[in-house]
C-alpha cells in the first residue's frame, strides 16, 4: 500500500485525455481541489484550459495494474 493516499486525476487537456497522479492527505479529494493540485504541481498545467476532471482514490500501486484512466477504458 501508499504511505499517502494516491488519486488519478484523468482530464482533457486539447481535445486529448490526459491523467497525473496525485498524493493528498485527505480521505476523499473533488475535482476542483484536484484541478488546483494539478495546477500548482504540474508546471505545464498551470495555464492550462482542462475539462471532465475525474478523480479515482488508487488502492494498490500502479505496479500491481489498474492504472488506466476512465478516458481511456474501451465500451
Amino acid at each position: 500500500m501508499f504511505d499517502k493516499p494516491h488519486y488519478l486525476i484523468s482530464f482533457i487537456l486539447d481535445n486529448q485525455p490526459q491523467s497525473r497522479t496525485l498524493e493528498y492527505e485527505g480521505d476523499e479529494l473533488d475535482p476542483q481541489l484536484a484541478q488546483s493540485l494539478l495546477r500548482q504541481r504540474f508546471a505545464e498545467l498551470k495555464d492550462a484550459q482542462l475539462s471532465d476532471v475525474q478523480v479515482q482514490k488508487r488502492t494498490k500501486p500502479s505496479d500491481e495494474g489498474h492504472d488506466i484512466p476512465g478516458h481511456y477504458k474501451q465500451p
